[in-house]
């Protein structure tokens, strides 16, 4: 029996896992896909409009069918190329049809434009730590004239507003702001905007107060969508009556796609295990749910064909429930494809089944293939595929060694083949982890075994107490406590994982000559036994080596210094050539957002930093220590350098606090100090003086005054950050007379006029000086009187409020400003 069941296995994981040479003779949508998605990378890279890649695409139609019509016996050796490129047309025909459809409106080039009022009609919600929504607007009035105007636009609701908003909800905005998206702010950051532009959303509005939002009787007639947004909600609520908030978040994202309230410590723990896979909805899910409809369905006596029919129409109505996601879409075709095959009694290669539903997607969909989702999806699909039947020969070799079959078949089933899969998985999908998210998790290989058969269990559970609820509250919580336990250890599980020495590599930047390298390399490990594949792999990998040997080493180490956008505050990244790197100032921080997680860490990231050898906080105000504390729980950071200010003063012990609990050392600057930052690079402290070390003043007037003033010094360079200070502090700050001069200020007090005189600029002298405020501020910061006293000397002025992050890099012993954006 054992033995059956095994050889059952093989055959079942088989029919996944053929040979190249196999499939290509059966899998034609894997060259039409590829061709689709080569001409939307085209279209995308070159920016071509519909009118001329439609001409390309109807010109290679016509040639096509020409030849198809003048040689219909006698087949062409260029029609396979010909078709190719015709496919590659009709890629870049479609997604610049979709960018015309989607992005392009004569409204975004007057935004932002103040509305009086803005008619939207809701298509998508979700219930964040503030409501956001996805809209479809239907007018405007500005000064009392209505407009048509129809765009996506993302609406982002106040923190109190609590109804719930469906798809097909009509809405009145009124008194709003329609905006355009936002723009990366700062190097290696997160583009939200060009995320949202991928989506066809093309504008943003936020909303100040819930009595700006009128609500109207929604859309007329029978919604599908709408349907299900309430049986989603109405699931929703079941879990929310009988779990703890942390568990409920956790199965909400698990069973239906709601991932955006899963608390933030708990998706870093799963991220930095390498399993914040399972957090999505995807293929995995899917396939739990099509057992579970298989195993419920085979009690009844129904003809496996009106079985396989009944599990289609019920992968699509989850499909439907959890929002009709990249992964869930591609899981759901491939598994409708391969049952109406089974229903057919035909046996196609799975290659054809996976291109056929990338194919059918971006078909209707052509941005997906920009969605990082999309890519993650069909890269572990297509590694598992691949590599899973290398792996299996290796693995059933070493279980030949043990004796009992049974413990072999156990052994088999249980461990190695989950391991197998997750491994292939892995290695497909390491090269867009490393490139997306930085880090490369060590511990995943093995925790995947433990957590995907938990994961199964949930969701199983998860649809078994939804069930329950509907027909006894008393088993229901049964099955609720039961759950809360699995839940709750498995965050243990995973916490431990992620906090284990090593647990996961920083991977500063990882590009596609990287990529390049790493899956030749790959590919030749399970290539070794072919000599004509393993020389064509071999000489790919060290060219790649070559290449991106001498791209690292002809880059010399330079001078930079990166003024951060961190809106109202102020944050420095600065590395040198000596390796060494610096941080003046933390930026802001609220309890929903840091300074850190927006700008510093994706900066010091894109330098290819991991460390923060120096950290400078020049005063305990929150705009400029609030992002440390997430810096310190983030980052490595060496020391730290504190203004002598007391402790139990505004931020100023809850940081010591966590300074000492990490065992971070820390030191108090003033005047005369002096930091030896490398050979070549050192940091005089010239403030604050002792005659302004002054503790009183609610209002932070006196901290400002005591702030760290630092002379950055490299070679014959000199930087002047100072914080801060204000008038009474630069008189005092005069005694350095000459040593004040420097080429590059950071102007104090974010431009206030409370700052920057005219004794202490003609002192500084500088080349260079940057502004770091935010836009809008409520203080009027930068003061107008400060920007005329700058342009008087002649200075060149950045605001980040304007010009973003600004970074200079010292090139040949010259200054260049770096264009990032």
């Amino acid at each position: 029996m054992s033995r059956r069941k095994t050889q059952s296995l093989s055959h079942n994981l088989h029919i996944f896992t053929m040979s190249p040479r196999q499939w290509i003779p059966t899998a034609p949508f894997v060259p039409v896909t590829v061709s689709f998605a080569i001409g939307i990378l085209l279209a995308q890279w070159w920016g071509i409009s519909p009118t001329l890649s439609g001409i390309i695409f109807l010109i290679l139609l016509a040639a096509v069918f020409l030849r198809m019509g003048w040689r219909r016996d006698a087949p062409s050796r260029w029609f396979g190329p010909a078709a190719l490129l015709l496919f590659c047309s009709a890629g870049m025909f479609r997604l610049a049809l979709w960018q015309e459809s989607h992005r392009q409106h004569p409204i975004l080039h007057y935004l932002p434009l103040h509305t009086d009022t803005l008619a939207v009609t809701v298509q998508s919600a979700a219930p964040r730590r503030r409501m956001q929504a996805v809209v479809e607007t239907a007018y405007l009035v500005v000064d009392t004239l209505p407009t048509p105007v129809h765009l996506r636009a993302q609406v982002v609701f106040p923190r109190d507003y609590r109804p719930g908003l469906l798809p097909g909800d009509r809405l009145l905005l009124t008194d709003v702001t329609l905006e355009p998206l936002p723009d990366r702010r700062n190097p290696g950051q997160f583009d939200y905007g060009g995320y949202l532009r991928r989506r066809g959303i093309v504008a943003r509005c936020a909303v100040a107060d819930s009595q700006q939002v009128l609500r109207q009787p929604p859309l007329p007639g029978f919604s599908l969508n709408r349907c299900f947004a309430l049986a989603r909600r109405f699931l929703e609520q079941r879990i929310e009556e009988h779990f703890p908030p942390s568990a409920a978040t956790f199965l909400k994202a698990v069973l239906l796609g709601e991932r955006g309230e899963v608390d933030r410590e708990v998706l870093e723990n799963f991220q930095n295990a390498g399993v914040i896979h399972v957090l999505a909805i995807s293929g995995l899910h899917v396939g739990y749910v099509a057992v579970i409809i298989s195993v419920v369905l085979s009690f009844f006596p129904i003809y496996f064909k009106r079985r396989n029919w009944l599990v289609i129409l019920c992968l699509v109505a989850y499909m439907f429930l959890t929002g009709s996601k990249p992964p869930v879409v591609r899981a759901t075709l491939m598994a409708a494809l391969l049952l109406l095959a089974i229903n057919r009694e035909r046996r196609a290669s799975p290659y054809n089944y996976l291109f056929a539903a990338a194919f059918c997607i971006l078909l209707f969909q052509p941005q997906q293939l920009f969605w990082v989702g999309f890519q993650f999806s069909f890269a572990a699909v297509l590694s598992i595929l691949y590599f899973y039947r290398r792996l299996e020969p290796i693995a059933d070799r070493r279980l030949e060694r043990l004796t009992s079959e049974i413990w072999r078949y156990r052994l088999r089933r249980w461990v190695v083949v989950p391991f197998l899969v997750s491994l292939s998985a892995q290695i497909g999908t390491a090269p867009l982890v490393m490139h997306y998210f930085h880090q490369l998790s060590l511990v995943a290989f093995g925790l995947n075994i433990v957590v995907i058969p938990l994961i199964g269990l949930v969701v199983a559970l998860g649809f078994l107490f939804l069930g329950v609820s509907l027909l006894h509250g008393a088993l229901a919580g049964l099955l609720a406590h039961l759950l809360t336990g699995i839940i709750t250890g498995l965050f243990t599980l995973v916490h431990a994982a992620a906090h284990l020495p090593g647990a996961y590599l920083n991977i500063p930047q990882f590009g596609l000559l990287a990529a390049g390298i790493y899956l030749s390399g790959v590919l030749l490990l399970f290539h070794l036994a072919r000599p004509r594949e393993r020389r064509v792999l071999t000489a790919l990998g060290m060219v790649g080596i070559l290449l991106w040997g001498t791209l690292y080493l002809a880059e010399p180490r330079e001078f930079n210094l990166l003024i951060l956008d961190v809106g109202q505050g102020d944050a420095a990244l600065i590395t040198t050539p000596g390796g060494k790197t610096l941080v003046i100032d933390a930026g802001p921080a609220d309890a929903f957002s840091s300074a850190a997680d927006r700008a510093i860490i994706p900066a010091l990231r894109q330098l290819g930093g991991r460390r923060v050898n120096y950290l400078f906080l020049s005063h305990p105000h929150a705009d400029h220590v609030g992002g440390a504390f997430r810096l310190l729980a983030q980052i490595p950071v060496d020391s730290v350098f504190l203004p002598p200010v007391p402790v139990a003063y505004h931020w100023n012990d809850t940081l010591r606090q966590v300074l000492d609990g990490a065992g971070i050392p820390f030191r108090q600057l003033q005047a005369g100090d002096r930091v030896v930052v490398d050979e070549e690079t050192r940091c005089y402290v010239l403030g604050p003086v002792p005659s302004l070390l002054h503790y009183t003043g609610a209002d932070g007037h006196h901290l400002n005054n005591n702030s760290l003033v630092l002379l950055l010094r490299h070679r014959k360079h000199s930087l002047l950050f100072v914080g801060d200070a204000e008038r009474e502090a630069e008189a005092c700050l005069q005694r350095w007379d000459g040593l004040l001069r420097s080429e590059f200020l950071k102007v104090g007090h974010h431009g206030s006029d409370t700052s920057t005189g005219e004794d202490f600029l003609a002192l500084v002298q500088p080349q260079y000086a940057a502004i770091s405020v935010g836009a809008g501020n409520k203080f009027g910061h930068p003061s107008p009187r400060v920007l005329n006293r700058l342009r008087s000397y002649g200075v060149t002025v950045f605001r980040t409020d304007r010009h973003r992050a600004i970074w200079l890099r010292l090139r040949n012993d010259r200054w260049q400003e770096v264009q990032w954006k």
